[in-house]
């Protein structure tokens, strides 16, 4: 790999600009509270240079979690009031710690991996040990939340409820779902759109759906059995699986570190990848594909998420190529790897996750194509990655033409991710 020496100087920057001392927001204005995912991406970028404040990050999310076990996709920050919508949408969520005030919902469950990464990172032995040890018991119980509570008729996938469960907000896999016309049942206030262009962010009946929801799993008390059995959104997501595999296998990693048995035993997680592959494996698209859990049947879009099995070793290293090669056929012209394929009808190159590069998204094929030892097609998304970074800047998303800097500027999950790239290079080819 290339140097980009300057890329981690700015990097860094932009983390301790977002720095608010307990946690990193994710951009200055756009995202201003503490994000599930976001966290587990920022903290990697922090323990190459500051494992201390890595450590911090991560203790202040897990101070968010639910009586169940779930961690929440947002811990609000009371002291900010201008975003919306806010944790008024979510009342008397079962936190763990009174006072702490959250979402309803989770995020896709990066956390076990990175706090498996970061405690790669540390070069103290006993520290690190120290350190997983007083983790696992929340980190085992926000993984084991997924099996208790999101499970659905004997099959062992994991249940998604919301767009933003996904983290991939309003991709075309949802658009069945938008075009029901569903909507709230009380007003809301968008501020996205008025800090971003418009044409950049979901649209309006994105956010009707994504509120509806809101309300019907308030209206339920959080029950998730009540949930899955009234929503019109239910959802097996192939990207939102595949993390929750990779975190289930890095946590026994940490598990088998510390002395302790699997959480989830090899009996189970071969169960998983069977389920998986039988499931959502579309040989046309030559891509896994998501699943509605209530009919059963495969939602007719391919976007990047179709990719997430390569990060979780899902697949072999024959299978991983195989796919990254037709996807990369299939979006000739873009930079690697755009969201959405632009031969599908939901593309849109400029918004969101309709289209656009996402550096996060990247780094999990790049990661796992690494594992599986493709390391030239590893290192060459990589570079390409860094270069668009080079060339753009340290940007929420770039669009997969032109290489532009979109949606939110100095981006920490983008800047993190950087840092990890380039301080952890892919291994070199033997």
């Amino acid at each position: 790999m290339r140097g980009f020496a300057g890329i981690a100087v700015q990097a860094e920057a932009v983390l301790r600009g977002n720095d608010l001392g307990s946690y990193t927001r994710p951009s200055p204005r756009l995202y201003p509270h503490q994000w599930n995912w976001d966290t587990a991406f920022v903290a990697i970028g922090w323990a190459h240079f500051d494992w201390t404040r890595a450590e911090r990050e991560i203790d202040h999310l897990l101070e968010a979690q639910w009586q169940n076990g779930m961690l929440p996709h947002i811990r609000y920050n009371p002291a900010v009031t201008e975003y919306h919508p806010g944790p008024e949408w979510w009342p008397d969520v079962p936190v763990r710690r009174p006072g702490v005030i959250t979402s309803g919902i989770s995020q896709p469950p990066v956390l076990p991996t990175a706090v498996y990464i970061v405690g790669l990172l540390q070069s103290d032995a006993d520290r690190r040990l120290a350190w997983w040890t007083r983790l696992y018991a929340p980190l085992r119980d926000a993984l084991l939340y997924f099996v208790r509570h999101r499970t659905i008729g004997g099959s062992p996938l994991i249940a998604i409820i919301h767009p933003w469960e996904a983290g991939l907000d309003n991709s075309p896999r949802w658009d069945r779902a938008v075009r029901a016309g569903l909507k709230p049942s009380r007003p809301y206030r968008r501020v996205d759109n008025t800090i971003v262009g418009a044409a950049m962010r979901p649209a309006q009946a994105d956010y009707d759906l994504y509120m509806y929801l809101v309300e019907l799993i308030t209206g339920s008390g959080y029950r998730m059995a009540e949930v899955l059995a009234k929503t019109p959104f239910a959802v097996y997501d192939a990207l939102f699986n595949a993390i929750w595999y990779r975190a289930a296998v890095d946590l026994n990693r940490i598990a088998a570190a510390i002395g302790r048995p699997p959480t989830i035993g090899e009996a189970d997680l071969d169960a998983f990848g069977r389920a998986y592959r039988a499931t959502l494996w579309n040989e046309a698209a030559g891509l896994f594909r998501d699943a509605d859990v209530r009919s059963g049947s495969q939602i007719p879009a391919d976007t990047v998420a179709g990719l997430g099995a390569i990060y979780a070793g899902l697949v072999d290293a024959a299978q991983a190529s195989a796919m990254l090669a037709h996807y990369r056929e299939r979006s000739a012209g873009c930079r690697p790897l755009p969201s959405t394929l632009p031969d599908d009808p939901g593309f849109n190159p400029a918004r969101y996750w309709r289209g656009p590069v996402w550096v996060n998204t990247n780094w999990f094929i790049i990661r796992g194509l690494e594992d599986l030892g493709r390391y030239e097609d590893a290192r060459n998304l990589a570079d390409a990655t860094l270069d668009l970074i080079e060339a753009a800047g340290l940007c929420e998303y770039f669009h997969p033409y032109t290489g532009e800097c979109l949606g939110g500027s100095e981006f920490s999950w983008t800047a993190a991710l950087a840092i990890d790239l380039i301080a952890r290079p892919v291994h070199p080819s033997v």
